[in-house]
């Protein structure tokens, strides 16, 4: 279970007006396939004209605290809510039999620190993912080991046990790994990522039961490994970046429905023609005029860049951009700043984003931090 102790250093924490914090969340121990010696989610203060980040406070947060999502939304205590997962898989005391891992609700201090609100199992081992709802009064936790979970929020932000729960079958032939969710726009439907299944499973948000209602999955190509999906705003195409293809494929929301529509209108790689050596596509984001896709490249070591067409939502590719490190799993774009953090390098680089071009230039401002992997930048 989660157990949050404090660390502070820097300047005091500003309540007006309301200035971009950055949140990195990182492993915390030695996993075998990664060595992780983060010290828990670290919080910097941004500074958007120069794009320095400064270094403010780290909280512990039991083990491998490695997704972290804030609310907008204020709640009853005037506060908004950051959401955190702990990686680990670790005997279940709500299902006796079963592994889990936990999840947390937690507030920003004066001083940058986290204080913790509750912490509740998430009912299946190494979560991996957040999502928060559109009207923001639940969250989605998603599971590798293979669940989905959702979760109420309290009137505090706090976490209500949960509403929703999914283990998926497993099997020597079928082994189901949820890696995301992602809620498409104006609707109440919420897309899976399954990354063992090559499945984006769609739900409907019952929110009369405040339950989740299985429609019908989209099957993308055999191999793909779909990870992460963004949306555009205008909630007519939906981009899923797979893993293990290395590819994003673009696919349309039905205007009636609105659920995604088989086949994909694209399929296009994330990796150079010329190159050949092993790479895993991790992170996709779409840009805040949403004219440009970002996917980060995990052993090309790059984000790639690609144009959206206005008209039918297709990429073209725009070109590479070296991360400077090793590992970029997480990253995220806030204003014209764009911000990756690679994880077997153990540091973290700022760079300007060219609104027109789509391309990067890098600031030259990095910074260390160890085995971070998910980046997330709200107002506080």
């Amino acid at each position: 279970m989660a157990t949050v102790a404090t660390v502070s250093a820097g300047s005091p924490y500003q309540e007006n007006p309301l200035k971009p914090i950055l949140f990195a969340a990182t492993y915390t121990r030695d996993e075998g396939w990664i060595n992780g010696t983060g010290k828990g989610i670290y919080t910097y203060q941004f500074d958007t004209t120069t794009g320095s980040l400064t270094p403010w406070a780290v909280t512990p947060v039991g083990i491998n605290p490695i997704f972290v999502l804030s609310t907008t939304k204020v709640f009853s205590t005037g506060q908004r809510v950051i959401y955190a997962i702990n990686a680990v898989n670790e005997n279940s005391a709500k299902l006796p039999g079963t592994q889990t891992g936990y999840v947390s609700a937690l507030t920003l201090q004066h001083d940058g620190t986290l204080k913790l609100l509750n912490t509740l199992e998430t009912l299946g081992g190494s979560p991996t993912h957040i999502s928060l709802s559109p009207k923001q009064d639940h969250i989605i936790v998603s599971c590798y080991g293979g669940s989905l979970t959702m979760f109420p929020l309290k009137h505090d932000g706090s976490l209500g046990d949960a509403n929703f729960h999914q283990a998926f079958k497993q099997s020597d032939e079928i082994k189901s790994i949820i890696h995301s969710a992602t809620w498409l726009v104006n609707s109440n439907h919420v897309v899976v990522a399954n990354l063992g299944t090559d499945e984006l499973l769609q739900y409907n948000f019952d929110v009369e039961n405040q339950d989740l209602k299985p429609l019908k999955p989209v099957k993308v190509a055999a191999g793909s490994g779909p990870r992460h999906m963004v949306v555009n705003p205008n909630g007519k195409v939906a981009y899923v970046v797979n893993e293990v293809a290395n590819t994003i494929d673009v696919l349309s929301v039905d205007k009636a429905s609105k659920l995604l529509k088989s086949p994909s209108i694209q399929t296009i790689t994330t990796l150079p023609a010329d190159f050949k050596a092993p790479s895993t596509s991790a992170e996709i984001v779409l840009s805040k005029n949403g004219k440009f896709i970002y996917s980060s490249n995990r052993g090309q070591d790059s984000i790639a860049i690609f144009k959206v067409n206005e008209n039918d939502g297709t990429l073209t590719l725009v070109g590479f951009e070296s991360s400077r490190g090793k590992g970029p799993r997480g990253f995220t774009i806030y204003g014209d700043w764009l911000i990756v953090t690679n994880q077997n390098s153990d540091d973290m680089y700022v760079f300007k984003v060219d609104s027109t071009t789509g391309l990067l230039q890098c600031t030259g401002k990095s910074y260390k931090i160890n085995t971070a992997v998910c980046l997330h930048v709200a107002e506080f």
